[in-house]
């Protein structure tokens, strides 16, 4: 691991301890992202977001969610971080945007969530 930040690597090490717990593949590949050097990590455009989700309502980005483009439907996002107009447009739509601690009590197993990078 090579992130400094000690929330950070502590949110790194939750996500794949639910991994391994559940036996859910989707908790240490976002671990893995999430634990990447700083000029790899994901940071995702809402737009981007709202075209992936499909039919999966439930979204997780192990990173940051930028609030470029419009949040198109109701949608529970999930990530390390959000900016603070990501977070008002999808709170607009009726949708969530939880921490990774609220988002693994939610969705523990990881069924039904899509993982976006």
């Amino acid at each position: 691991m090579t992130a400094s930040n000690p929330i950070l690597r502590r949110t790194a090490v939750m996500l794949e301890k639910a991994g391994k717990t559940h036996k859910a593949r989707i908790w240490s590949e976002a671990s893995a992202l999430l634990s990447s050097p700083a000029g790899t990590r994901v940071e995702v455009n809402l737009g981007r977001i709202s075209k992936v989700v499909g039919e999966a309502h439930a979204v997780f980005v192990p990173g940051k969610v930028l609030g470029t483009g419009a949040a198109g439907k109701k949608m529970v996002v999930g990530a390390f971080s959000f900016s603070a107009s990501a977070r008002s447009k999808i709170e607009a739509t009726g949708g969530a945007a939880l921490s990774v601690e609220d988002f693994l009590k939610k969705y523990p197993k990881g069924s039904g969530v899509k993982l976006v990078r």
